[in-house]
This record gives structure tokens, sequence and C-alpha cells, in this order.
């Protein structure tokens, strides 16, 4: 987030105004003491003008399972799990199920897996 920010010759107090999140919450985020949450990458990224997927904060998750890889797209597409599953159409407790790898989707996500490596 900080490249991009920094790209855009934008001081963290700028990113603030833009995007209603405190200077303190960006600095935390760009120091990786803290993992935004994806409504606030979100913001960050319609600020900056860039993809939720740009700012990496998903790059360093796994995809040792299928859940891994639900969750990572799910970010990826910087949707909430309450937005993910209202867009594939399926219970928000189907969803955690899946993340959780409890469950095996039965339904395609090809169209939403289709952006990982594996």
């Amino acid at each position: 987030m900080k490249i991009a920010r920094e790209s855009k010759n934008m001081t963290k107090v700028d990113l603030s105004k833009k995007t209603g999140i405190s200077v303190v919450s960006i600095r935390l985020a760009e120091t990786g003491q803290i993992v935004p949450t994806p409504s606030a990458l979100r913001l960050y990224a319609h600020a900056l003008g860039v993809t939720v997927a740009y700012l990496g904060c998903y790059e360093n998750l796994p995809e040792d399972t299928l859940g891994q890889k639900i969750t990572k797209a799910r970010l990826y597409h910087g949707m909430t799990k309450s937005e993910f599953a209202k867009e594939i159409g399926v219970n928000v407790r189907t969803l955690y199920a899946w993340e959780a790898d409890r469950y095996i989707p039965s339904i395609n996500l090809d169209k939403y897996l289709s952006i990982l490596q594996n």
C-alpha cells in the first residue's frame, strides 16, 4: 500500500482524508502491524486508483486447501464474507463452512478462483 500511496505522491494524511481511515491505522497497515479489513482495502484501492489485488494483502495467504483458495480469492476481489456469499448466491454459513474446509462447494467457483496461481 505504501508503494501505491507514494507513487501517487500522497501522504498518509492525504490518504486518510480520502478514505476516512485514521493516519494511525494507515501507518499500522503499511508496516504490517495490522491487516486491513476487506472494506478498508476497497477504500484504499479506490482512493489510490488501484485494484485490491495490487495492494498485495493476499499474496502471503496460503493456497493449500480449497477453503484457503476460496478465502484468498474472496479477498482478492475485496469482498467480505457476506458480500461474497451474496455474489455467489449462497448463505454466509455455507461460505464459512467452505472456507473452513468443512464442506466442498456444490457450485462452480472457477470464475473467482482463476486469479490464483495454483
